[in-house]
């Protein structure tokens, strides 16, 4: 199946949040429903504002949920990565699609037609459950966002940025908490509306005041401490 076998897509299905309840017939049998999909860096998956009919779960890799303007400019949403999914919306209420999605890091997904994710739907409830569930977190992160770009300066944007990151990915080592797959300068700055310039200078200054103990390419560790992780 392009390059994955069987076995292995099984595998990599069962550490999915979505089908963590499916037992090893019904994850053979999807296996067998679906079909694996490999994008390069760069890549459009998802064009904002175009029809939807796929359903998309991420295998390897990494993508990031954008809106784009005429002019260039674009709002980085989210970063979704291994077990992550998208394209739901576009199914469930036959709209276009809200937003693109482009490859950050060479990806391989896993993909189910508009026929395929309402037969598993109807013969799974408890993963339309988990999709809504999704859904409702993602809406409540969006009203942090819109409160953020209200309410926050620059810098108390990129550290809300920072602690949404560490909360979602991070994993606590001896230096701090660590998150690997970090966004570049560049998506951070799509991520809290500002350029690139800017959160560069903003992340000098938390390495200053060793709020950040190192950022580099995509590998980035905040500090921990004792109530948290900002002081």
């Amino acid at each position: 199946m392009n390059g994955i076998k069987t076995t292995q897509l099984k595998t990599h299905l069962k550490d999915v949040p979505l089908f963590s309840n499916m037992n090893d017939a019904q994850l053979a049998v999807l296996t067998r429903t679906g079909d694996i999909r490999r994008f390069s860096k760069g890549q459009i998956i998802v064009n904002q504002s175009t029809p939807g009919n796929t359903f998309y779960i991420v295998i390897s890799g990494q993508v990031k949920v954008a809106l784009r303007h005429e002019d260039g400019k674009e709002i980085v949403l989210s970063l979704l990565s291994e077990g992550n999914f998208f394209g739901e919306l576009s199914l469930l209420d036959n709209d276009p699609r809200s937003a693109s999605v482009i490859v950050v890091e060479d990806a391989t997904l896993f993909v189910l037609s508009r026929k395929q994710f309402y037969q598993l739907i109807t013969a799974s409830p408890r993963i339309l459950e988990k999709i809504i569930k999704e859904i409702c977190t993602r809406l409540r992160r969006a009203d942090e966002k819109i409160n953020s770009l209200a309410f926050l300066d620059v810098y108390g944007r990129t550290l809300m940025a920072l602690q949404r990151l560490a909360h979602d990915r991070g994993i606590e080592t001896k230096h701090g908490i660590e998150i690997s797959h970090a966004p570049t300068h560049q998506e951070l700055s799509g991520m809290v509306g500002t350029s690139r310039e800017t959160v560069t200078r903003i992340i000098t200054v938390l390495k200053k005041n060793k709020t950040l103990v190192m950022y580099k390419g995509r590998k980035l560790i905040l500090r921990k401490y004792a109530d948290g992780l900002f002081p």
